[in-house]
C-alpha cells in the first residue's frame, strides 16, 4: 500500500541561474506622465479659478450694492442735515457782515426777497450759493459733496 519512497531532486538541467542584483521597483510616474498629470492640474485650476473669481467679485459687488441701498437714506438725510448748517452759517454771516448797512434783512436784496416760498418744493442750494462765504482754497475741498459717494468706488468691482 504504501509507494516507494522518491527523494526531489533538482530539474534537468540544473536551476536556473539566481538574480542577486539589485532590482527597481516598477515606476507608475514618468517624466511625460508627471508633466501632463501637472499640467492639466493648472490647467483645471487655472480656470476654476476664474470662474470662482467671477463669482466672488458679483458676490462682492451685489453685496455692496445692497449695503448703498440700505444706507442711502441715512447718507441723504446727513448730506441734508450739512446743508442746512452750511446756510445757518451763512445767513449767520451774511447777518453779522452787513450789520451796519441801514435796512438790510438777512435773505432779501436791499427789502426784495431772493428766496421765495415754493411749498413743499426744496430747491437744492448750488455749490456756488452754499459755499460762497469760504476763503479759495477752502471752496475747493467744500464744493464738491454732492458728487462724493459712501466710499471710493473701485472700477475693478463692477461687471
Amino acid at each position: 500500500m504504501s509507494e516507494e519512497f522518491r527523494q526531489e531532486m533538482p530539474p534537468a538541467g540544473g536551476y536556473r541561474p539566481f538574480n542577486y542584483n539589485r532590482t527597481y521597483a516598477k515606476t507608475l510616474w514618468g517624466p511625460g506622465l508627471f508633466v501632463a498629470f501637472n499640467l492639466g492640474t493648472a490647467i483645471t485650476g487655472y480656470f476654476y479659478n476664474i470662474k470662482d473669481f467671477r463669482h466672488r467679485r458679483l458676490a462682492i459687488y451685489f453685496e455692496d450694492k445692497d449695503l448703498v441701498n440700505a444706507m442711502e437714506p441715512f447718507l441723504l438725510a446727513e448730506r441734508d442735515r450739512i446743508v442746512l448748517r452750511i446756510m445757518k452759517k451763512n445767513r449767520e454771516l451774511e447777518k453779522d457782515l452787513m450789520k451796519e448797512v441801514p435796512g438790510w434783512k438777512v435773505g432779501t436784496w436791499y427789502g426784495e426777497p431772493i428766496y421765495f416760498t415754493l411749498g413743499d418744493q426744496w430747491i437744492e442750494p448750488t455749490a456756488l450759493e452754499a459755499n460762497i462765504h469760504l476763503k479759495h482754497n477752502d471752496w475747493h475741498k467744500n464744493a464738491y459733496w454732492r458728487q462724493e459717494g459712501p466710499w471710493p468706488t473701485k472700477p475693478w468691482l463692477s461687471p
